[in-house]
């Protein structure tokens, strides 16, 4: 099954890289994105890559700030999300009475 899985992201790897390509050759197709998939799945084939990704100065200068960033966002909206439930619970507890 691991087997299986690592040959369809490989095969995805090859296939958003050659749409990368083919968005450098024509203007109407963003190539930018592309290649982020190919980069991303390149790095779920294969270990080796992953690890030099991250250790990687540029991922370690602009990527790694930004994922602490979105990751504290993400708390701040679980908590805002559980207050907001919670005072949608209590409106409802006022009505009952």
């Amino acid at each position: 099954m691991r087997f299986v899985l690592r040959g369809i992201w490989l095969i995805l790897a090859i296939f958003f890289f050659i749409l990368g390509l083919v968005g450098l050759a024509l203007p109407v197709i963003p190539q930018v994105p592309f290649f982020l998939l190919a980069i991303y799945f390149t790095s779920k084939f294969s270990p080796k890559f992953h690890n030099w990704i991250l250790n990687n100065r540029l991922y370690k200068k602009y990527l790694l700030p930004l994922k602490n960033v979105i990751r504290n966002e993400r708390e701040v909206v679980k908590d805002k999300s559980k207050q907001v439930w919670y005072k949608v619970l209590m409106a409802k507890l006022g009505f009952i009475r």
